[in-house]
């Protein structure tokens, strides 16, 4: 949980806004199964670190809401960035052509400090792709 939202909220911080950037969870759900989509960062236990991480570099994320990734998300998308671990990958999503797959740990059980060094890893994989547009 966290890597989405950070990446949202670095690449539009680095592109200015000037592309339509959307984070979505390939598993938005808790632990019964019941659906979070659209619960807001700041009322999920634990997203604390997030919410630090992002107010250092200047971005208050505390008001992003957590959305269910979906085929029909998709179908508009040009390039799409994925963090999930595989097994919470669906099937619509591999093997997509226009797919890049970043192996970055989930934050979710880490300190602050890990969760800034998560935090920089995704910056420095947004700056690389960034360069590449």
């Amino acid at each position: 949980m966290g890597r989405s939202q950070i990446a949202e909220a670095v690449f539009d911080k680095i592109t200015e806004g000037k592309h339509v950037v959307m984070s979505a969870g390939t598993w938005v759900h808790d632990k019964e199964g019941n659906s979070k989509d659209g619960q807001l960062l700041k009322d999920i236990p634990g997203a604390e670190k997030i919410i630090i991480t992002l107010n250092d570099i200047g971005i208050n994320a505390s008001e992003n809401k957590r959305t269910q990734l979906t085929p029909e998300i998709l179908s508009d998308s040009d390039k799409v960035v994925v963090m999930a671990e595989s097994h919470t990958i669906p099937d619509y999503l591999n093997n997509r052509k226009d797919a890049i797959y970043w192996e970055v740990e989930d934050p979710k059980e880490m300190n602050q400090e890990e969760t800034d060094k998560i935090r920089m890893q995704i910056e420095n994989l947004i700056k690389e792709f960034v360069s590449t547009l």
